[in-house]
């Protein structure tokens, strides 16, 4: 199989997935008031939270296939493995909205997103151990391992913190996507000297 057909194939999921969010994000019945457009504000805030994150995963997704130039049958169930758990974050999503403050909500969203993480990581390793151009700069390898690593521990953290301090878990479960979505041209820097240096 083509790398380009499991590309297509994976933007198609995640467009749906980033699509689905949004039926938990209900316009309360009756007369429009300020009260109501409160009690939206869970799900609305959840939405927001799961699409940026999805929107993440997806741009890490294109940034790691871009190293990779083989696809064989174990890239291709990894890949599905990882789309398995990107499909099942609305679950958990819908859990947060109804339940924003209940630990074991806060537990599943980030047990889902850990998963996510964990399959992303050996999606990483196999696609790049095989590549026919071949093998990354250790270095290189060795630095989205551990940038890719990193989201699993603020999850487990903020899982944690759920139990003790519900805002502040949601606060860390935020930070992860601004982090990635925010320029950091230092880090930028890192990666490209790794990519030089090996």
């Amino acid at each position: 199989m083509s790398k380009q057909r499991l590309e297509a194939f994976s933007d198609g999921v995640f467009a749906i997935v980033i699509t689905l969010l949004i039926l938990d994000v209900h316009v309360p019945a009756g007369a429009l008031t300020l009260p109501s457009l409160r009690a939206m504000a869970p799900s609305a805030l959840a939405f927001v939270l799961s699409f940026a994150i999805t929107g993440v995963y997806w741009v890490s997704h294109h940034m790691m296939l871009h190293q990779m130039d083989v696809v064989d049958r174990r890239l291709l169930w990894t890949n599905l493995l990882l789309l398995l758990f990107v499909v099942a974050l609305p679950m958990p999503t819908a859990m947060l909205s109804l339940h924003a403050g209940n630990p074991l909500a806060l537990a599943c969203y980030g047990l889902n997103l850990i998963a996510v993480n964990g399959a992303g990581l050996m999606l990483w390793l196999h696609g790049t151990s095989i590549r026919r151009a071949g093998p990354l700069p250790p270095r290189l390898r060795r630095l989205v391992v551990r940038i890719h690593a990193a989201p699993a521990l603020a999850y487990a953290l903020a899982i944690g913190l759920g139990f003790v301090r519900p805002a502040a878990s949601l606060f860390l479960f935020a930070l992860v996507p601004a982090f990635f979505i925010l320029p950091h041209p230092w880090l930028d820097r890192w990666m490209a000297a790794a990519g030089r240096d090996g």
